[in-house]
Order: structure tokens, then sequence, then C-alpha cells
């Protein structure tokens, strides 16, 4: 692992997308952690199926009065308050927190190089501290400690993340609104899973991070990027690779020997996000997907944040990936937005 390149990116985009979690699970890998490849179809989501144990394997313990202080430090736990029309509860955020809007206004309780004021958080009186996948672990402790009641949910697969949703309902009282959120989220899966059934599945590769030149980072089996690419009827190149807990960092010979027919970048243009650029990377001429001019840059933060735009993710996978399906409909502006 080239961890001097992961370092380096972290102090520009730790929080704004994927590379916060990419971080974390690479870390992972370093240990003797066994990677997840738990898939599956989204099931009927009950308030039952709320996740109940944070990223440490710590059961959750649920309040027994709806918070009113809410502080997020990370976006995608900002995103979910947002979904829920928490707005008027959130007191503080992250820096990089910058969707939904209303948020973006709000205090900011750490920097760009993810350094978090603890002081200011207490000041704060939060009855409520979120946060996402062990990416503030060196705080989250040091907050309990202090007495807050700290959150960190755990990394998940596409269906486990729909189930965070609920279990930030439950947190936060609002278990009727994260039902129906979710409910709408599944609907809008099913309506484009329906679209797309009975197509040819195309071979794709998602890339994260390109870096580390010749080996892009990835998303492999096990992870979300991968369950979004099932749901929208394409076939992950790299659906047998595990490493990394689901996010590998594969090599350019690999990419070629797959040959995939589409290739998706979800990462900032500094971080190899541009498509023009990867039709010039070296030896990558014969590749399907760049001999026939279908390299496509999504919206990073739709990929890179595991929550409630991931079905607008999907959306853009499964348009860019199924032409036909939805020839005279154009791509969602939010595809192509910088946020």
């Amino acid at each position: 692992m080239r961890s001097s390149v992961i370092s380096s990116r972290l102090r520009v985009f730790l929080f704004p997308a994927v590379f916060l979690l990419l971080l974390t699970l690479l870390l992972a890998a370093c240990g003797n952690q066994s990677p997840s490849a738990s898939t599956g179809v989204a099931p009927t989501p009950t308030a039952t199926l709320a996740i109940t144990h944070d990223a440490y394997g710590t059961p959750i313990t649920f309040p027994s009065t709806a918070p009113q202080r809410i502080v997020s430090l990370v976006p995608t736990t900002s995103e979910m308050l947002g979904a829920l029309h928490l707005d008027s509860r959130v007191v503080a955020v992250d820096y990089y927190t910058d969707y939904p809007a209303d948020l973006t206004k709000l205090p900011k309780v750490s920097n760009a190089n993810a350094q978090y004021n603890v002081e200011q958080i207490v000041a704060l009186h939060p009855d409520l501290v979120l946060s996402y996948g062990e990416s503030t672990k060196q705080y989250d402790g040091q907050l309990a400690s202090l007495g807050l009641h700290v959150v960190d949910l755990p990394i998940a697969n596409f269906d486990q993340i729909l189930q965070e949703m609920l279990t930030v309902g439950r947190l936060t009282f609002t278990q009727a609104a994260a039902t129906a959120l979710v409910n709408q989220l599944q609907q809008q899966i099913k309506q484009i899973e329906a679209t797309v059934a009975g197509t040819t599945a195309p071979k794709v590769m998602i890339e994260l991070d390109d870096s580390t030149p010749g080996k892009p980072y990835v998303f492999g089996g096990g992870s979300y990027g991968d369950q979004l690419l099932q749901d929208a009827n394409g076939i992950n190149i790299f659906h047998s690779d595990t490493g990394g807990q689901g996010y590998p960092q594969v090599t350019d010979e690999a990419v070629i020997s797959d040959n995939p027919q589409y290739i998706i970048l979800t990462e900032p243009l500094q971080y190899g996000g541009d498509p023009s650029a990867v039709y010039k990377r070296p030896n990558w001429s014969s590749i399907a997907a760049v001999k026939l001019r279908q390299v496509y840059r999504i919206n990073t933060d739709l990929i890179g944040r595991p929550g409630p735009r991931l079905v607008e993710g999907l959306q853009c996978i499964a348009q860019l990936i199924h032409p036909d399906k939805y020839s005279g409909v154009p791509l969602p502006a939010y595809c192509t937005a910088t946020s």
C-alpha cells in the first residue's frame, strides 16, 4: 500500500468524497481483518432492521428522548440528517460538509486537515454526536469519555446503508420519516432495476483513485459500489477481488486483461477523475471502454458518500451503461455536478 500517497491526498480530500472511506478500509486491510462480502436483495424496511452495533462492534445506545442538539462529524451523517429533515436540530458539522445547503451555514468543528476541536464540540452541549466508519476514531473515545453520546456508524454495503438511515431515524426519534425515506429509495432502486432488466450486462470498472499511476483503486467485491453495479445490471470486472475490504488497489495489467466496456471515474480531477486523461494512459488504448470512448466521470459526492444520494449515483450508472434503455432521457444534472 502506498500510504504516503494516501496521506498526501487525504490532506485535501479527506471527507468530501470516498477517500475517507478508502483510507479507513486500506488501514484496516493492513491488519488481520477479513473483508466482508455481504450482499443481497434490499429487504422491506422496518424499524427492526436498523443497524444495532456501531463501527467498533459495540451495541448502540438509543436515547430515551429525542436529541435536540446534534453534531455531525462527517458529510455522510450530515446528508443522512438532512434527508430526515433534521437541519434545525443540528448545531455543528465538520469542515467538509457541503450538502444540504442549510447545514453549510453551521459552525465547523474541524479544519481542512481533519483535526477536530474537542473543546468546541463539548461547549456546544450536544446530546448526539454522529460519525461514520471509524474516520474520527481518535476523537470518538475522547468525546465519549467526556460524557457525550457518540455513535460511529459502521462501513456498510448498499443494503446496510439503507438500514443505517433507519438507525439514524431511531436515534433521532424520526423512525416514520426514516422508514418513508428508505421505502422511497427502495422504490427508486426497483424502478431502475426494472428499466434495465433483460439487457446484456456490460463489463464495468468503477475507479476510486489513480494517484499512483498504474495502480488505481477500484470498487471491488463486497463494496457498495459493487452492489450498485449489480443493481444497474453491470458486471464489475473486480467483483472477485475483495482486497482492502472491497476497495482493492489493482494494476493496469489487470484492467487491460479484464477489458471493461465502460470505465466510470468517481474521484476528483486531481486524483485521476478526468476522462480525457484516461484516454492517454499508457497501454490502455486496447481497452474496449477507451476504444469506444465510454469513459465517464460521476459526481464524486454521489458515489463517495455512503448515504441517501447513492440512489442518484445508481441512476447515473444505469443511464451510462444502458443508454438504449434511456433513449431521449437526458443524464440528470446531478450526475456531473461538482457537489
